[in-house]
């Protein structure tokens, strides 16, 4: 059991990180999960994945707390889990979706999908391509595939060649939007990212329990960087590819098994620590 003098939450991205990057498989991470639960500390999921998908994977592992969306576009908050008043606290538009109240930060799809239209994007719109051929960019089952093309507010894109991206990203910081990498692909999305929608989550737990709360932070990609410069504990899990997050941090602890593995491995060097 991590130390009881401290609050702690935890944030994680999923691909490649809780989930193995090439057959999406979570099962040797399920003990560490039920046992953070156990301990009464939430386990946030922080991801690109969409809010479909990740009503899925939250009935599979038993999650109930709020989670994060697209890169940090928007944040999925149970109903009931905070009060309306403490939502209010943060001035972001709080709409209904199901049984969850959303505060958006993210650019509506249709600003992006306009952008990519008005520009020569020599990339696959993951959003508006084939589902076989989202399939074959991810490895997803058609229904997965199907799952992860629903997006409300970011756009992934596979490019055939790196030498691509650079003039596109001038581009798009021209226009007041992001590319950010990820583990398969970069993704368009406006003025957002993982690490600012996790401090936004942070403050509504303050509120609630009128207290301070340590950031543990899990993730494996670039696009996990951030996060984990803000956490005060990161974790970086293994990755099949070379090009993880460079970071500098004292309590950093890196992980020798890929996810899943990797990812329970991390929760148990954190466990041993604190």
């Amino acid at each position: 059991m991590m130390d009881s003098n401290f609050d702690w939450l935890v944030f994680t991205d999923i691909d490649g990180t809780l989930l193995n990057h090439h057959n999406y498989d979570v099962d040797a991470a399920l003990p560490a999960l039920s046992q953070l639960e156990s301990d009464n500390i939430p386990v946030i999921l922080n991801t690109s994945k969409t809010y479909q998908e990740l009503l899925r994977l939250i009935q599979k592992l038993d999650i109930r707390h709020p989670f994060i969306v697209e890169n940090g576009s928007a944040i999925f908050i149970p109903k009931g889990y905070f009060t309306k008043p403490i939502l209010n606290k943060v001035d972001f538009p709080c709409t209904e979706i199901d049984d969850y109240w959303v505060l958006t930060l993210g650019e509506d799809l249709q600003n992006l999908q306009k952008f990519i239209e008005q520009h020569d994007v020599k990339a696959v719109n993951f959003v508006s391509c084939s589902v076989s051929q989202a399939m074959a960019l991810t490895g997803l089952n058609e229904e997965e595939a199907e799952l992860a093309q629903t997006r409300l507010f970011s756009i992934p894109l596979s490019f055939d060649h790196l030498a691509k991206v650079k003039p596109f990203e001038k581009v798009v910081k021209d226009n007041g939007y992001k590319l950010l990498k990820g583990g398969r692909f970069h993704h368009l999305i406006g003025q957002v990212d993982k690490a600012s929608a996790m401090e936004i989550l942070v403050k509504l737990y303050a509120f609630k329990y009128s207290k301070s709360f340590k950031k543990v932070c899990l993730g494996d990609s670039p696009n996990d960087l951030q996060m984990l410069q803000h956490a005060d504990i990161p974790i970086i899990v293994k990755s099949p590819s070379s090009d993880q997050p460079a970071i500098d941090h004292p309590q950093l602890i890196r992980t020798t098994h890929q996810a899943p593995k990797g990812w329970a491995e991390g929760i148990s060097k954190l466990t041993l620590h604190y």
